[in-house]
């Protein structure tokens, strides 16, 4: 970070330059971006001079009891930002000059003595200097768009008060008749903000009424500026250990981001010269250096990390053929390759990598999940062949609900269609080619390779572009069909789409981003026409195959099982039961009925659903896929699934039956 003068702040201001700096630890600057719109965040800090703290009565605890720590993180997303470095027993900036430095605070003395005139005027340059650069940069945003919002975010105790909000919006100073609605429409993002660990309220002059100076001086001296005051009760800290809590840090700070973007798109639009139909882009659109570095050193650490690699047996073939001579009564003895890494080591490098360094903190919260998610899945391979392998699983992909169930159940006592019926059957050696040429319509390669370790028809690498082929399979047009949708539509499609993005977290995938991204496979499936019953009922024994799994059956069990209530062809069971029962219990094939059902929900709400086809995403993150792409920090996709941009008209008994999936 830049350490700048004064005068070189102000200079950089008034030519519209992009900066971040400090001025020797008084306070930070940050402009990514000119905006209508700045957050100040004036104590949050905490930094006290060497000659000051000699003379002070007050410990470190009770100066940090009355500063307003973590508003600076509250802020950080956002593309202006000011926050104070010294602590406000310094000098208070949201004090008048006269008054900002105290003799005594909250009903205690603070000095030994009484502070010289050269402390006393250190002091107040600092003091100074920070409304130089404010005056400055409010100046210039009025200038460039006609009209200012500044996000004056502060903190408070509420221990000492009897009834207390989460937040509170200090407006006797402000043009209420001028700005009435617009303090409405803040109050109403404030509220907004809900998640499970908080319940917000709000208040208007309740505790505090905004008469702080920040307020007044911009107030009075800046007509066509508009200072929203706002406090934060202490939920976030324990308020007399200073104890933080990180969770609800978090929370707050994502929530704030969303908030503040909703109202300064409506403030700019109703009293600035500037239309922002997308509030994203009220963000900036550069990608932050620390970010690419980081984003390229966990790409670094997992790019050949490919679960399904380890996780799918080397030895089917024989142990099909030995579970079939005992006639489905010997438990397949499944191999599997070694693991080539040190689950240690792999997470030990992942949990170093500084996610700390990226500002924007819906971006941090991906690269966290995301290292996360890969430590789970190295868990669950280091247990690979064990009875605690199950656990993994279940902790990272979950198992069937009653939801799940009961439409895996309404699904598997359905009769297929008629049109489906004895179609012709292609071998995999012939189909190759066909994959191949579906890749050129798309406009790009990959390899095709027929194996036999594979338990199910097709499948895509998508660290390697490869695409593998189950040999003896033998597949209908249909089929065949369904899968150039399936593999190539989607799984082929988002592995290309995150390798045109500038960062490549997309490649490495989201978490869970099976639950989605098998979804939208199935979608392609019935969106092509190509989707049917005998496929959703196998979507359905899945279900019911990872149900009987968690239940503590063996594989002749569940075989057993499905092969007398369902009348299942063996050959095709036995596959589908060794997908769950691999690894020791691999419980993610319940996702694709649930991912569909997911896809359906959204298609019916009109949800637009374009950047899911970013790359290995998962829709729970949809809406920050959104806001990356309208900023341009993602690219918008380059491929999209031909079943989704050229739907065919469905047959009406399948609608009826996709319909009845809840």
């Amino acid at each position: 970070m830049q350490n700048l003068t004064i005068d070189e702040i102000v200079a950089n201001i008034k030519q519209g330059i992009c900066f971040e700096a400090t001025h020797e630890g008084n306070f930070y600057i940050k402009i990514q971006e000119y905006k209508p719109f700045l957050c100040a965040a004036i104590h949050n800090g905490h930094r006290f001079r060497k000659d000051l703290e000699e003379v002070c009565l007050l410990t470190d605890e009770e100066r940090y009891y009355e500063e307003d720590p973590f508003t600076g993180d509250f802020i950080q997303s956002l593309p202006i930002t000011l926050i104070g470095g010294d602590s406000r027993y310094e000098y208070d900036l949201n004090r008048d000059e006269n008054n900002c430095i105290y003799d005594v605070a909250w009903g205690k003395k603070v000095w030994k003595k009484e502070l010289t005139t050269e402390q006393r005027e250190a002091s107040l340059k600092k003091y100074r200097d920070f409304y130089l650069v404010l005056d400055s940069l409010i100046e210039k945003l009025e200038q460039q768009f006609g009209a200012c919002l500044v996000y004056d975010i502060h903190s408070y105790n509420y221990m000492r008060h009897e009834r207390s909000y989460v937040f509170n919006v200090g407006i006797e100073n402000i043009d209420i008749k001028r700005f009435n609605t617009h303090i409405s429409h803040w109050k109403k993002q404030l509220v907004s903000i809900k998640n499970r660990r908080i319940t917000t309220d709000v208040s208007v002059n309740h505790i505090f009424q905004g008469n702080g100076y920040l307020l007044m001086h911009i107030t009075k001296k800046f007509k066509n500026t508009l200072v929203m005051a706002t406090e934060i009760k202490k939920i976030f800290m324990n308020e007399l250990t200073g104890q933080p809590y990180p969770v609800i840090i978090q929370t707050i700070a994502k929530g704030m981001k969303n908030a503040i973007l909703n109202d300064a798109a409506r403030f700019a639009n109703e009293y600035c010269n500037i239309n922002v139909k997308r509030k994203a882009r009220l963000l900036h659109s550069d990608l932050q250096p620390e970010l690419i570095k980081l984003d390229k050193e966990l790409h670094q650490i997992v790019k050949n990390f490919e679960i399904l690699g380890y996780v799918n047996p080397m030895n089917i073939e024989a142990e099909k053929k030995k579970f079939f001579r005992s006639n489905f009564s010997n438990n397949p003895a499944f191999k599997y390759r070694p693991l080539m890494i040190d689950p240690h080591v792999f997470k030990s490098k992942m949990y170093r990598l500084d996610v700390d360094v990226i500002e924007d903190v819906h971006i941090r919260q991906i690269y966290v999940d995301i290292i996360n998610a890969y430590a789970d899945k190295v868990d669950m391979l280091s247990t690979l062949g064990t009875e605690n392998f199950l656990y993994n699983s279940l902790r990272y992909f979950g198992e069937p609900s009653e939801s799940d169930m009961a439409n895996a159940n309404f699904l598997l006592y359905c009769e297929e269609l008629p049109q489906f019926k004895d179609e012709e059957m292609l071998p995999s050696t012939e189909v190759k080619k066909i994959f191949l040429e579906e890749g050129e319509k798309y406009g790009f390669k990959f390899k095709v390779e027929v194996v036999s370790s594979i338990p199910s028809d097709a499948l895509v690498i998508n660290s390697k572009r490869l695409m593998q082929l189950k040999k003896g399979a033998m597949f209908t047009p249909t089929r065949l069909n369904a899968l150039l949708n399936h593999e190539i539509g989607v799984h082929m499609v988002t592995t290309m789409n995150a390798q045109e993005q500038p960062l490549r977290f997309l490649s490495l995938g989201l978490p869970k981003n099976t639950y989605t991204q098998e979804g939208l496979a199935i979608m392609s499936e019935y969106y092509s026409g190509c989707l049917t019953v005998t496929r959703l009922k196998e979507l359905g024994l899945r279900v019911q195959a990872v149900k009987s799994l968690t239940k503590g059956n063996d594989f002749k069990t569940t075989f057993n099982q499905l092969y007398e209530e369902h009348k299942v062809d063996p050959d095709k069971l036995f596959y589908l039961v060794t997908r769950v029962y691999r690894g020791g219990g691999f419980t993610k094939d319940y996702l694709y009925m649930r991912g569909f059902r997911r896809v359906l929900q959204m298609t019916a709400r009109g949800t637009k659903m374009d950047n899911l086809f970013l790359g290995k995403t998962n829709h729970h993150y949809l809406p920050i896929l959104n806001e990356l792409v309208d900023r341009g920090i993602l690219n918008k996709p380059k491929y999209q699934c031909f079943a989704f941009t050229h739907p065919v008209v469905q047959d009406p008994i399948m609608t009826y039956l996709t319909e009845g999936i809840k």
